[in-house]
């Protein structure tokens, strides 16, 4: 009886020690309708996107969220499905690739009429419950060179990481189509 008794609480306590599943997420946007390529092609005008460049501490796989001010916690069991940086250059890729844009993208170390660096400062939820996408991104067509700091945020709809990153996807899609409409409006 003691052995059967001393199994069950063992097999109770093993149950209850067994660790949380780790939830994977990735940023979400739909596509424009994408433009005839061949008004792409006929402009000749090609833009090079640079690498996104994201802070140090948005590098590792855990979402970020803001506790106060001066302190942010990096989830250990939400993660981000891709690299951050990886994921947002793959948006934006598409996003570009799509859009209304005069230009059309030119392969990295090629000759390029327009070059666009973009680097992210935040990309996570604060206290508050709202999402904020900040940094800045450079345009520079030959000695010409152009920079415009942005700053978006979104509120969340809900609590949790789920809505965090549905959020985070509705700013990153506003980040971008004012940057496609700044684009477009290069003279060159």
């Amino acid at each position: 009886m003691k052995l059967l008794l001393s199994f069950a609480l063992f097999i109770g306590l093993t149950a209850c020690s067994s660790p949380m599943p780790v939830s994977y997420y990735q940023l979400t946007m739909p596509l424009p309708e994408q433009q005839n390529q061949v008004d792409q092609v006929v402009s000749g005008k090609r833009i090079q996107l640079q690498p996104v460049k994201v802070a140090n501490y948005l590098n590792g796989a855990g979402l970020v969220m803001e506790r106060s001010d001066v302190e942010l916690v990096i989830a250990s069991r939400h993660l981000w499905a891709d690299a951050l940086d990886q994921q947002l250059y793959r948006l934006l890729t598409e996003q570009i690739q799509a859009s209304s844009s005069a230009f059309q993208l030119a392969p990295m170390h090629t000759a390029a009429d327009l070059k666009l660096q973009l680097t992210i400062d935040r990309f996570h939820a604060q206290a508050n419950g709202v999402a904020i996408i900040s940094g800045h991104y450079t345009l520079s067509s030959g000695s010409e060179q152009s920079s415009h700091a942005f700053n978006y945020q979104q509120p969340l709809t809900a609590d949790g990481y789920p809505a965090l990153v549905s959020a985070l996807s509705l700013g990153w899609q506003q980040l971008i189509t004012a940057l496609i409409a700044d684009i477009n409006q290069q003279d060159l």
